[in-house]
């Protein structure tokens, strides 16, 4: 499972040598990045090697701001990464599982396209103790609360959705899943208050990366002047990243 993070941060700094594409196993970009800088090394091109860096560095912020769906349709084959959470500065620490054998994921989904949304909420449950961080189950498992009328236990499986990276909101005014809990007095609110807590958890994101990435070249800078040796440099960097 690719975290988008990780592939971000490997554009910025290990860029030139193409590592974000080996990373996400797009390995013929990654070679041609590669013979690329070794040509424009060999033949003094400076400018050719600063079009890389500003690149990588484009590719960098591209990561850092894709959404996690899109991310996951790309590189994950839409199974859902817990790499929402900022890799530096404080943060709330959600574990990062791997995919898992999990059947009650699918009996679930089964018998909620059969209308038997008891049969749904109960395997849901049986799959959230496999994968208690799947946004996807907690979505689904919303869904089908909301369908049976409860709306506490269906507000409560959205939020943890959104927690976990769900990100589409446009899909929430309008899945027939969810039209019980839409009519509730509390949905707009609810609605409003996650759309604004990600907007500014983004908002943060994007406000940290500039001096994040400004700091990161100045290192990169000191390096290559000579005025920072490797293993110092190794170190400073690590401290950015947290």
């Amino acid at each position: 499972m690719k975290n988008k993070f990780i592939a971000g941060i490997l554009a910025i700094v290990f860029g030139l040598v193409g590592m974000h594409k080996f990373y996400l196993n797009n390995y013929a970009s990654g070679f041609i990045r590669l013979v690329l800088l070794l040509m424009f090394s060999y033949l003094g091109i400076d400018v050719g090697i600063k079009i890389l860096w500003i690149i990588s560095l484009i590719e960098g912020i591209k990561l850092f701001s894709m959404p996690e769906d899109k991310f996951n349709s790309i590189y994950n084959d839409n199974q859902p990464v817990n790499n929402y959470q900022r890799p530096w500065g404080k943060q709330q620490k959600i574990p990062i599982i791997q995919s898992k054998d999990n059947p009650y994921k699918k009996t679930g989904i089964e018998k909620y396209k059969d209308y038997d949304y008891q049969g749904a909420i109960e395997d849901f449950t049986k799959a959230l103790v496999i994968e208690p961080y799947d946004n996807a189950i907690h979505f689904n498992i919303a869904c089908a609360y909301s369908l049976n009328e409860d709306a506490d236990k269906a507000f409560y499986h959205l939020s943890k959705a959104v927690e976990y990276g769900y990100s589409d909101f446009e899909k929430l005014k309008t899945h027939e899943g969810l039209a019980f809990i839409r009519t509730t007095p509390s949905f707009e609110d609810w609605l409003n208050k996650n759309t604004q807590n990600r907007t500014k958890k983004q908002k943060e994101v994007k406000e940290e990366l500039p001096d994040l990435l400004e700091q990161i070249k100045i290192l990169n800078e000191k390096r290559e002047r000579g005025e920072l040796k490797e293993e110092d440099f190794l170190k400073e960097r690590k401290k950015l990243m947290g």
